[in-house]
Parts: C-alpha cells; structure tokens; sequence
C-alpha cells in the first residue's frame, strides 16, 4: 500500500499538474480548438511546461543541494516558503508570456485559476501545512467542470477519471502520513473551486 501511494504521489505531483490542467482541457474542448492552431497550442504548453514545471522543478532541486529544502517534497511547512514564492515568480513570468499571444479566455482562466491557487496556499502555509497533490490534482476536475459550463458540453469519462485520481493521490498522501486527512479535504476544496470559478466567470489578468 504504501509503495503504491509513492507512486501515485511521484506520477501526479504538483508540478506536472497546471500543464496537464491546460493540456487536458484544451485538447477536449471544443471552443478552445477552434480558436487556436495547433502550432499555438504547442507553444503554449512549452511555456507552461517550462514555467510551472522545468523552471520551479529546477529551483527546488537547486535549494535541496544547497540544504534549504530536503526534496522535491519539501516535507515541513517552514521547508515549502522559498519553493511556493519561488514558483510564483515563474508562474508570473509564464503568464506574461501567454499574454503576448492572442489565445481564448478560457486558457488564461485556467492558468490564473492555478496562480490562485498557489497564492492562496503560499498564504496558508504560514500558518498550517495544505497537501500541494490535493490542491493540483483538484485541478483538473475544477478545470473541467468550469469549460463543461460556459461551453456547453460534458465528457463524463474524462471528468470521473479526474475524480478517481484525484481520490487516489488524496489517500495516497493520508497513507505517507504527510498530511492529515484535514490538510488533504482543505487542498481539494481549494484545487477545485479556484479553477471552476475563473474558468467559469471567465476571470483572468
């Protein structure tokens, strides 16, 4: 049991999340395909990849050799500052980018609505430790639900997969004994709902 919650913790971490958020949800949205090629949409996973993925992955790898964090985990609340403010630097510098580009409100929504997210954690964090995998994985559900609302149209097959997963990496992080089942409930809440509402009011800077 345990060997599998580490698994499904390393395939779904945070990192890797807001691009599969934008990934997922550009690819079965209907609206979105039409309003850009794919030559845009290449681009603009690179820049996401490269901004919340790459470039914050690299920079925890960075303050792990230099001590200041244990691991891509960064297990302790004191441990998550640097890499959460670290990271919203290169989420800000990626949504520069993407705005350089004439690309549907939805995109911009999404990747806001993770910028929010990460915000509101980084905040939370002062205080008391949120599960970063429950907040990311909620993600996509929060994502799809809100694109499944302003246009009109329902996969059920990927919105109950992003539900069971979402499941998984939850009980996976109650399991490891990182995160009480509290700090794991509170993450899902705020990954779901911090999509859903911008996608779905169509918020973005």
């Amino acid at each position: 049991m345990r060997r599998a919650a580490i698994l499904i913790s390393a395939l779904f971490h945070p990192l890797i999340m807001p691009l599969l958020c934008v990934v997922i949800g550009s690819e079965l949205d209907w609206y979105i395909q039409g309003r850009t090629t794919p030559e845009q949409l290449k681009l603009v996973y690179l820049i996401i990849g490269l901004s919340t993925c790459v470039f914050p992955g690299l920079n925890i790898l960075l303050l792990s050799w230099y001590g200041t964090v244990k691991n891509l985990e960064s297990p302790s609340r004191k441990e998550r500052f640097l890499p959460y403010i670290s990271s919203m630097f290169f989420f800000f510098l990626g949504y520069y980018l993407l705005r350089q580009g004439n690309l549907p409100t939805a995109i911009y929504s999404i990747y806001v609505g993770g910028l929010f997210a990460l915000v509101m954690m980084a905040i939370v964090n002062t205080r008391w430790k949120i599960s970063a995998h429950s907040t990311a994985v909620f993600g996509v559900s929060g994502t799809l639900a809100g694109l499944f609302y302003i246009h009109d149209f329902v996969n059920l097959f990927a919105f109950s997969a992003a539900l069971l997963i979402g499941a998984a990496v939850l009980s996976s992080r109650i399991i490891l004994k990182v995160h009480t089942p509290a700090q794991t409930y509170v993450g899902a809440v705020l990954g779901f709902v911090s999509p859903f509402i911008c996608v779905r009011y169509g918020l973005f800077i």
